[in-house]
């Protein structure tokens, strides 16, 4: 395939060059994820936001503490500043003072990038001792991963997702278990929870979405849906999204 992720960065080099800045922002079951870290484990001292894209998590973080936005695409930089104090920066490469930050907020980004392990230890090195970070990432270990890795293959390129975003871009084949193998050099792991699992189940294949809306079909998701969301065990690792809560020892 092409456009895979090579030495030197060039994932990088892609998106630091985007213009279509309104794509760079989470979906909305991942600001309520936010949402819920920030009230359960309330992070102290400054709170950065790595890849930042416009923007939409600067104002809710702002709300709790001081922020500070980091963004590689110099567009979507632009758009984020009006919401919030930002540097235009690899996340592999902070211009942040090690152990000086309270918390790190990471969504949707790490699919993007070159290499997420240097990522994580950047993470790290900026956190305060006992600091959290809150990452969370596209998950394809579930039928959605199918519909990716066929998509994937007949078009050559590593830009499928559910949500046609990053058209010619790179998206990974992420998994949470992917995930926390990045990170675990770096931090410790607190906490998994999956996010959308509607998505997850279906696949976006037409023949399970048809099933997904049937009667039997609702009536099977509405029984199964509540359980998979409260799941921190092994069916947290399958969701459309997956939240990691991280800390650094």
């Amino acid at each position: 395939m092409k456009d895979r992720a090579l030495p030197g960065g060039p994932i990088a080099a892609h998106y630091a060059t985007r213009t279509d800045a309104d794509s760079q922002t989470a979906p909305a079951e991942v600001r309520s994820g936010l949402d819920r870290f920030l009230a359960e484990f309330r992070p102290e001292g400054v709170l950065l936001d790595v890849g930042s894209g416009i923007g939409g998590n600067l104002p809710v973080l702002g709300a709790h503490n001081a922020v500070l936005g980091c963004e590689i695409a110099l567009s979507a930089a632009r758009v984020a500043a009006t919401r919030g104090p930002v540097v235009v920066a690899d996340g592999a490469r902070l211009p942040i003072v090690t152990g000086t930050v309270g918390g790190v907020v990471c969504t949707e980004v790490l699919e993007h990038v070159d290499d997420p392990s240097a990522v994580f230890a950047e993470i790290a090195r900026i956190l305060r001792p006992g600091g959290y970070a809150y990452v969370t990432a596209p998950n394809y270990a579930n039928p959605a991963g199918l519909h990716k890795w066929l998509a994937d293959r007949r078009s050559g390129r590593h830009d499928w997702n559910p949500w046609g975003a990053h058209h010619g871009g790179y998206e990974a084949f992420m998994t949470g278990r992917k995930l926390w193998r990045a990170a675990a050099p770096h931090l410790e792991l607190v906490r998994v929870r999956g996010l959308d699992y509607g998505q997850a189940l279906t696949g976006r294949f037409a023949l399970t979405d048809r099933i997904a809306v049937s009667r039997p079909g609702q009536a099977v998701v509405t029984r199964l849906l509540p359980r998979m969301y409260a799941s921190t065990g092994r069916l947290a690792w399958h969701g459309m999204h997956v939240e990691l809560v991280l800390r650094r020892g």
